[in-house]
């Protein structure tokens, strides 16, 4: 971890993902438009995993999850944001997309060695940074908060997380691994074109 601080070209990275995430988790306190900013939230942190490696993917994880979770704490928008005060449901969750992502991106990169196949790399590290974000959190929430969740909703765990799956969890997986593959791709041209100066 030390080298993602000592490192100056990842160090700025990082402060320029955070900026966005910040901005994005910000976005969400204005109830109009916050369901369609959700699903760029974490999107930083899978590109952070997947081009500047799974230590700087998890640092960035926490610090999207630790803005999610002041988010919750001071601006509130519903009866869920009280889970998420909680930080084994909003941080620990998050620390993992950047990690699940780089080496999603890694194996299928390493098994294909060709640009198609790093494309297609990078579209699954996405969206299986995506599915880690919901697998985690609904898996935190069921073994913390299964009860009140249950008595919120007025349904069963189960008929929760069906809903949340066909509701959202689907599109926010399609959205991650479409907005991923250019963001990634922007990025290597910069930094081959900067190293090619």
């Amino acid at each position: 971890m030390n080298k993602v601080f000592k490192n100056t070209r990842k160090l700025t990275f990082l402060g320029v993902m955070l900026a966005l995430t910040i901005v994005f988790v910000a976005i969400t306190a204005i109830p109009t438009i916050s369901a369609s900013m959700a699903l760029l939230i974490f999107i930083p942190t899978i590109v952070t995993g997947i081009t500047q490696g799974p230590k700087a993917g998890a640092l960035m994880g926490f610090f999207a999850g630790t803005t999610t979770m002041l988010r919750a704490i001071l601006a509130p928008l519903s009866p869920f944001d009280a889970f998420f005060i909680n930080p084994l449901i909003s941080i620990l969750p998050r620390i993992f997309i950047g990690i699940v992502a780089y080496y999603i991106y890694y194996l299928i990169n390493k098994l294909s060695k060709k640009a198609i196949g790093n494309k297609i790399a990078i579209i699954l590290g996405g969206a299986f940074g995506a599915i880690t974000n919901t697998t985690l959190v609904m898996t935190m929430l069921y073994f913390i908060y299964a009860k009140d969740l249950v008595d919120l909703m007025g349904a069963s765990f189960k008929t929760i997380l069906i809903f949340i799956i066909t509701t959202s969890a689907i599109l926010e997986c399609v959205v991650a691994a479409i907005l991923t593959l250019p963001a990634v791709i922007a990025y290597n041209k910069i930094y081959v074109y900067k190293h090619n100066k």
